[in-house]
């Protein structure tokens, strides 16, 4: 879904802090915006969002909360087979919370679904969380020190690139 921009619309910048009021639009990539600064300066729109009133951003918090209780089941895997979760968010959520209530969704359903790969006795799970800052790779690798007989890795390059980990649990 694209956004449209017009003159005067207050927007944010998604890779730096601040706000701006854009005062020109250069092409349907690009909008000059004049910054809290007071300087003028050249963006792709992509590298920006919409300021709108805050009630435009609430969260019904019924419907998190119903998808937040849902049990995790693994699949039904062979013994050598690997489990793999895409932590990625869904569109539907993209745009109900800001990025601090992502991440913690991110991490909630990382809990669960080791948590669950655990109590059904899966050796090895892929945890798919995409390259982007770097920000949930770290809060897992963080999480995972607090679980016993728990490491972890790279995935496979050629697969995943640098946007996945192993977690292979140690189970008696």
């Amino acid at each position: 879904m694209k956004t449209t921009f017009n003159i005067g619309d207050k927007v944010s910048f998604l890779n730096e802090k601040g706000t701006g009021v854009i005062a020109n639009i250069l092409s349907n990539y690009r909008v000059l915006i004049m910054n809290e600064d007071g300087f003028e300066v050249s963006v792709s729109i992509d590298e920006i969002v919409p300021l709108g009133d805050k009630s435009d951003y609430k969260v019904d918090s019924k419907m998190i909360s119903a998808k937040d209780e849902k049990e995790i089941k693994p699949p039904k895997l062979s013994h050598d087979e690997i489990w793999e979760v895409d932590l990625h968010l869904r569109e539907e959520t993209d745009n109900l919370i800001g990025d601090h209530e992502k991440l913690l969704a991110q991490l909630k359903h990382f809990r669960k679904c080791l948590d669950a790969a655990i109590a059904h006795r899966i050796k090895k799970i892929i945890f798919i969380h995409g390259v982007g800052k770097g920000t949930l790779k770290q809060e897992i690798i963080h999480a995972l020190k607090k679980y016993d007989k728990v490491r972890h890795y790279g995935a496979p390059y050629k697969k995943y690139g640098f946007g996945a980990l192993v977690v292979e649990m140690s189970l008696p």
